[in-house]
């Protein structure tokens, strides 16, 4: 699998990575961004690493076994963004994989390229008219044929559009949570929280399901901070084995745990 071309300049750092993607995609790999660097507010430097890199470790305590594409993938680069130069420039320190190609439909970061507004609107349309998923799916994928392409979109891809805009709708729908002021009788209060409503059973259900919404979005946040700190540790242990291999070439270089 090759790297991608380094030879060019892009606008953004946006710009750097589709390229880059669109270049990995015909390889078999992915490439993701792992932690970008700032002087000031202006960001001029990104890590990148291939999408089946750091496997991040399970600060669970369950035995559930996950599964997961992530293989620790050697592959690293750097895109930087030099004030003498005319753009964005990308960089590949280790160019290898320890892996083989892998279809678009197996990474997520194609499938959410593919996702596309227009592909967005297409699920939507159909939903609204009841359709299934494996509906949507043959005919979104007759109409990427119809034009030559290639359909990336999987059903479960389809399947997580439709329950957002069904948590969309559900959110809309419900009244506010917000207590009432002190102008603000109880009876008032009482009927502008029940809506169209007068159930109480609606309104707890609504409630419970803004609560929901709001613990899954914690949830997502801190699972954000994993995932940016199994990035820093991704970046340590590939250093490590970059400079393993300065000092000791033509050898194999020890492996580094960056767990300890």
């Amino acid at each position: 699998m090759l790297p991608p071309p380094c030879d060019e300049f892009y606008p953004t750092l946006d710009a750097l990575v589709d390229a880059a993607n669109k270049h990995a995609k015909d390889q078999g790999y992915a490439i993701v961004k792992l932690r970008t660097k700032k002087r000031g507010d202006v960001v001029f430097k990104a890590n990148l690493a291939c999408a089946r890199g750091a496997i991040r470790k399970s600060s669970g305590m369950g035995k559930r076994n996950s599964s997961t594409i992530k293989c620790d993938c050697p592959f690293i680069a750097h895109a930087v963004r030099r004030k003498d130069t005319p753009g964005w420039e990308l960089t590949v320190k280790i160019g290898e994989h320890n892996h083989g190609p892998s279809s678009p439909e197996d990474l997520v970061v194609h499938r959410r390229a593919a996702m596309t507004k227009e592909v967005r609107e297409e699920i939507l349309k159909s939903a609204e008219a009841g359709r299934k998923p494996s509906e949507i799916h043959t005919s979104l994928r007759s109409a990427a044929e119809a034009q030559g392409k290639r359909l990336v979109v999987s059903h479960r891809d389809i399947t997580n559009v439709k329950r957002v805009i069904r948590h969309d709708a559900i959110v809309a729908a419900a009244p506010s949570a917000t207590p009432p002021n002190d102008h603000t009788s109880h009876d008032e209060f009482t009927e502008e929280s029940s809506g169209s409503s007068n159930d109480p059973k609606n309104l707890q259900l609504r409630l419970l399901k803004q609560k929901i919404a709001t613990q899954e979005a914690q949830l997502r946040e801190k699972d954000a901070l994993l995932r940016e700190k199994d990035a820093q540790l991704h970046i340590v242990r590939l250093e490590a084995e970059l400079a393993c291999r300065k000092t000791n070439s033509g050898s194999q270089y020890p492996q580094y745990n960056p767990y300890g």
